[in-house]
């Protein structure tokens, strides 16, 4: 059962994903700048995420932050640069173009992140297979997009 609540959560995310970026694009115009509207949403989601985390009373693991290696706080700064990026893109490129895109990065990013076992991921080498399940992918992306 947990099982099924976190594919139906990760099939959620994936499809807020689809949205949430052209509405940070939206957003932009009626703000009139891409770096106020990321402003905002940051602020949403920093306020979100600290009354998720009373709400959870998980307040004791900020301590342990102080033992995080210093390049994983690079995650908010390549947050910041993902939402940027798409609220000033998808108006110049589209949504369709922009997510080709997305995707493409991302099973690229994928398979090699998983090859070399970067960021403590577990080592998955590449072979025939995973390969042609990416270009799949991205060919998938690419027809259905189009």
């Amino acid at each position: 059962m947990q099982t099924a609540i976190y594919i139906g959560l990760a099939f959620l995310m994936g499809t807020s994903m689809s949205i949430y970026l052209p509405m940070n694009s939206s957003m932009s115009k009626y703000v009139g700048s891409s770096i106020t509207a990321n402003v905002i949403f940051f602020s949403v989601g920093l306020v979100t995420s600290m009354l998720i985390l009373v709400l959870f009373g998980e307040t004791d693991t900020l301590a342990r932050t102080r033992d995080v290696p210093i390049h994983l706080f690079l995650t908010g700064f390549l947050s910041a640069f993902i939402v940027l990026g798409a609220t000033f893109l998808i108006p110049h490129i589209g949504a369709r173009i922009f997510f080709i895109l997305l995707v493409t990065g991302q099973v690229l990013m994928a398979v090699a992140v998983s090859h070399f076992g970067i960021l403590e991921s577990p080592m998955d080498p590449i072979g025939i297979k995973k390969l042609i399940g990416a270009a799949l992918v991205i060919t998938g992306a690419i027809i259905s997009a189009g």
